[in-house]
């Protein structure tokens, strides 16, 4: 009896200073066979797809690849510019030139203009040259008495002879000059123009009319008070543009 009552006194001992943890020991075993008792009934292993089934699969619907330069983005709508406003780079578009105006054909019955034939010219009268052109240098004027420069030509000539007209052209004007006398001035166009002085009072042409090369114009005369005191002779000047020119650079040699 006392030994009874000691082993049950022991073990009352030890449940006391150790039961705690067998009883915790316990809950945790049936919470850990429960679980798997749990999740071994219960779930299924995932089962992965062969290599033969993915390639089966990739033949039947290949993915698609977006190509270079496709995106999942909508692309933007682009508004075409009005043709008079579109530009390359920054230059406007060149402008269509207008077409060629088409020249009329010419009429038959308007006669074709004149074409106009190089001047040609003749001596005024047929002496010797008695005093010569002379800008560049001064020469000595028996009449005046003085060294100066000579604007034209004197030719020596019979008093009353016969003064052509060098070259055909218009007169220009016909006036009395104090120191030249009687003068007459033609017009040759482009820019040449011919003087003829010391004739007599009455020319036998007037201001406006036409004269063709070597037609009488005047006679010689003695107006001209600077030519006093020298041989009779008609004084030409040949003016070009303005400027008195040598008239031997126009008449033919002789």
């Amino acid at each position: 009896m006392n030994r009874k009552e000691g082993f049950l006194k022991r073990t009352g001992d030890f449940l006391a200073g150790r039961g705690f943890y067998l009883v915790l020991i316990l809950c945790v075993a049936v919470i850990g066979v429960s679980a798997w008792a749990m999740l071994g009934g219960t779930a299924e292993e995932p089962s992965l797809p062969v290599l033969g089934e993915i390639e089966e699969d990739f033949a039947q619907q290949p993915p698609s690849v977006p190509t270079l330069g496709e995106t999942n983005r909508p692309r933007p709508t682009v508004t075409p510019r009005p043709a008079e406003q579109e530009t390359f780079f920054g230059r406007d578009e060149p402008e269509e030139s207008p077409a060629p105006e088409e020249t009329p054909p010419p009429d038959p019955e308007q006669p074709a203009p004149a074409v106009q034939e190089p001047l040609q010219f003749v001596w005024p009268v047929g002496g010797r040259v008695e005093v010569y052109h002379s800008m560049d240098q001064l020469i000595f004027d028996r009449t005046m008495g003085d060294w100066r420069t000579h604007a034209g030509m004197d030719i020596a000539a019979d008093l009353g002879e016969q003064v052509l007209a060098v070259a055909t052209g218009t007169v220009e004007q016909i006036f009395h000059h104090d120191l030249l006398g009687t003068t007459i001035i033609i017009n040759h166009g482009n820019g040449l123009q011919s003087l003829y002085a010391n004739l007599v009072e009455t020319p036998v042409v007037e201001a406006g009319q036409w004269v063709a090369m070597g037609t009488p114009i005047g006679a010689v005369g003695t107006t001209a008070l600077a030519k006093s005191g020298v041989v009779h002779h008609l004084h030409l000047e040949m003016i070009e543009d303005g400027v008195r020119v040598d008239p031997l650079h126009f008449l033919p040699k002789r």
